[in-house]
């Protein structure tokens, strides 16, 4: 496919400004795809994008805000760091694009990426590229409108910074947009070290789009999709990542055919509880938000039947300050304790947002946390809003769950 984006940018000048201050949610509302104007905010994939540009028969999207925070390419992955090689478009055209359904799939068009040389320091950007999901280029990101460049407001972050997929100053960094020293939005072309794990991540896509296109809505997986997820769980190993319903996750362990699996990001961000209380994991508002919004949204009925109930229990261990764990409880979804925390690598517990743990805190009012790669135990308030990453149990071989 002749690359949408490039064809038509002259058009991007066209963008709303009218999104006003940053806030946690956009004032934007979307639009139907079909109806959809540069500017706008379209929904597709259970993700919200822009509309970066248009054709007659496509359109190309970027995330409104970020999918997740990685790094451009792992530091213990020795390869030139470029992006035909860097691990961020392995996980981009891999895992994430199976968070995709078959249908959704069927309209992404293979995009042909020209990866050019960064303009002021020459460093060398590789091979063109044909990817399904990309990042954009320096060039590209120099020609949004200036609203569109900015994320708003992320998982505790206002303006967050974002990696492009053009080198930095060296082969070791990567370009990105994000502030300068007047506070405006801007493309570095400079970059920054490419392992760095608060890079957040804004996909982009080509859409193949027509008068009678109909965009799928919710989680329609046919049971071959479904049996195809639980194939790739049972040939994974601790510490990979596979896609599974609408995220990625993290393999943690895998015993008798049933595997735990750690959202590999924040899947929101929300409070513990939706008041300052003295509350238990059993009571608070985050527990009923998870086993029911997130767990009937976020899968389809084949994938929720894989899903085990998980009866979850506390340690000694798990509450230092001996305030009141709370009952047993058994769970669809749920949050790591303190102790089940420290039982996964430092790079898996790293996210780059903070993130809740199901312990109580110093106080019966406060949970723990997790502050980059280790656990706060003092808490925080449970009516303040921190990152969200669900843990799941899914059998991947015998009987399902019933």
């Amino acid at each position: 496919m002749k690359k949408i984006l490039l064809a038509v940018m002259s058009g991007i000048a066209l963008f709303l400004s009218s999104c006003g201050a940053p806030s946690r949610e956009s004032a934007k509302e979307a639009v139907e795809l079909s109806h959809a104007s540069v500017g706008d905010i379209v929904v597709f994939g259970d993700i919200r994008w822009y509309v970066i540009a248009k054709t007659e028969t496509g359109c190309t999207l970027l995330t409104e805000k970020p999918v997740i925070k990685l790094p451009f390419n792992k530091a213990t992955y020795h390869a030139p760091d470029t992006w035909e090689k860097s691990t961020l478009r392995a996980w981009l055209n891999e895992p994430f694009f199976s968070t995709f359904t078959e249908e959704e799939k069927a309209l992404i068009e293979k995009t042909h990426n020209i990866n050019s040389d960064n303009r002021e320091y020459g460093t060398r950007g590789g091979n063109d590229t044909d990817d399904y999901i990309y990042l954009l280029s320096a060039d590209e990101a120099d020609a949004l409108d200036k609203t569109i460049l900015k994320c708003g407001y992320w998982h505790e972050m206002d303006n967050q910074w974002w990696w492009l997929r053009s080198p930095g100053a060296n082969k070791d960094y990567t370009a990105y947009v994000g502030n300068n020293s007047d506070g405006k939005n801007v493309v570095d072309p400079a970059g920054d070290v490419s392992g760095n794990f608060y890079g957040a991540v804004r996909p982009a896509l080509n859409l193949r789009l027509s008068d009678n296109t109909a965009v799928p809505a919710g989680m329609n997986r046919t049971p071959s999709e479904e049996q195809a997820e639980l194939a790739v769980i049972s040939d994974s190993e601790i510490g990979d990542v596979v896609a599974f319903g609408r995220y990625t996750w993290y393999v943690t362990d895998k015993t008798d055919g049933i595997c735990t699996l750690l959202c590999q990001g924040a899947v929101a961000e929300k409070t513990y509880h939706d008041s300052k209380a003295d509350i238990t994991w059993e009571n608070c508002s985050l527990r009923r938000w998870l086993n029911e919004d997130f767990y009937n949204q976020k899968f389809s009925d084949g994938e929720k039947a894989a899903i085990v109930t998980t009866h979850n229990t506390f340690s000694e261990e798990d509450s230092p300050y001996e305030m009141d764990c709370g009952n047993d409880t058994d769970d669809k979804v749920y949050l790591y304790t303190y102790t089940e925390s420290k039982t996964v690598s430092d790079e898996i517990r790293e996210c780059g947002i903070n993130w809740w743990l199901r312990s109580p805190g110093k106080k019966q009012s406060e949970a723990v946390y997790i502050l980059g790669k280790s656990a706060n135990l003092m808490g925080n308030t449970v009516n303040n809003p921190l990152g969200v990453r669900p843990v799941i149990r899914v059998r991947y071989s015998g009987q399902a769950d019933q």
